[in-house]
């Protein structure tokens, strides 16, 4: 019993099962930023990202009934197609954006089933982008 409940520690799968909080310099200023993600209310997760420009005024971005199962900082950047830039979703929504420029250390968020999406700063605000689904 206490070999499975140090391993449920271990993995970060207590109490909540959400991953994280993770820290990295996700807007790119120079500064530590810690990610975390809550749940609100019955239903809703929302990232919390503390920023080190700003630790007294977290930025909150909904993420929905869905919580990822994973955070990471992205290793690689580049130009990436978004899921709906690959075709993904329904045909006669627009389509914003069809690709976006991931720089390293941008936050990643995903999903056991393959969904991955990015977290961008853009200055003001962080916003999610879905690259898979």
């Amino acid at each position: 019993m206490i070999t499975l409940l140090a391993l449920l520690l271990a993995t970060n799968l207590l109490p909540t099962g959400l991953p994280g909080p993770i820290s990295g310099d996700f807007d790119h200023d120079g500064k530590v930023d810690t990610a975390t993600i809550v749940r609100e209310g019955r239903d809703v997760y929302v990232l919390r990202v503390a920023r080190g420009a700003a630790p007294g005024a977290p930025v909150r971005l909904s993420l929905g009934l869905n919580p990822p199962d994973f955070m990471v900082p992205a290793k690689k950047g580049g130009s990436v197609a978004t899921a709906c830039g690959k075709g993904v979703g329904a045909k006669s929504a627009p389509c914003p954006r069809t690709s976006v420029q991931v720089t390293r250390g941008d936050l990643l968020l995903g999903a056991s089933e393959a969904s991955q999406s990015v977290i961008l700063w853009d200055g003001q605000a962080f916003r999610q982008e879905w690259l898979t689904d």
